[in-house]
């Protein structure tokens, strides 16, 4: 049972509900989805929250569909089934194969490419323990072609992971019926 009642767009200001268009389109979601939702009682939660995911999920050079799959293993070994399921339907809007999101929901297997597994795995300790990273850990993503810009994007999703996963399971957000469907 959520913790937090849900502002729904009929009941929401103005500047709300334009976080909450910006926020569907953006993503691709064909609804507003409820971890936005509980944050709509706090607008300047909301606008930090869409800026954070405007500039780091949306933006960058790291793919977005490789921030996804960050977000699904994270959320994974942090047993959030909200961000799960969230983020492997924004992994199909994007087109990632159901046996690339297996994978990682599995384990990081390997099936997945050596480039995709080690960026994941990188992404896994930072979020789990970023002071265990060592600088191995960073070389590791030199040697597939990572730049120092696109591995502070990788610290920068997983950080946002670990704070989309607390709000999840602290408001103890109901999964979408939307997410479904995608």
């Amino acid at each position: 049972m959520q913790r937090f009642p849900l502002k729904h767009e009929a009941d929401a200001p103005k500047e709300v509900e334009q976080i909450y268009r910006d926020f569907q389109l953006g993503m691709g979601f064909p609804g507003v989805p409820n971890f936005i939702r509980v944050q709509g009682t706090s607008p300047r939660m909301l606008a930090g929250t869409w800026g954070l995911v405007k500039n780091i999920l949306l933006e960058g050079n790291l793919p977005r569909s490789t921030k996804e799959l960050i977000f699904v293993a994270i959320a994974v070994d942090r047993e959030c089934n909200y961000c799960r399921d969230a983020h492997t339907a924004c992994c199909r809007i994007l087109g990632v194969e159901d046996r690339t999101i297996r994978a990682v929901m599995e384990g990081l297997s390997e099936e997945l490419p050596d480039r995709i597994r080690n960026i994941l795995q990188f992404a896994v300790k930072c979020a789990a323990g970023p002071h265990e990273l060592q600088d191995e850990d960073f070389a590791s993503l030199r040697q597939h072609g990572l730049d120092s810009e696109q591995i502070l994007e990788v610290i920068a999703t997983a950080s946002m992971a670990v704070y989309a996963i607390i709000i999840a399971d602290a408001t103890m957000l109901d999964t979408d019926a939307m997410f479904a469907s995608i």
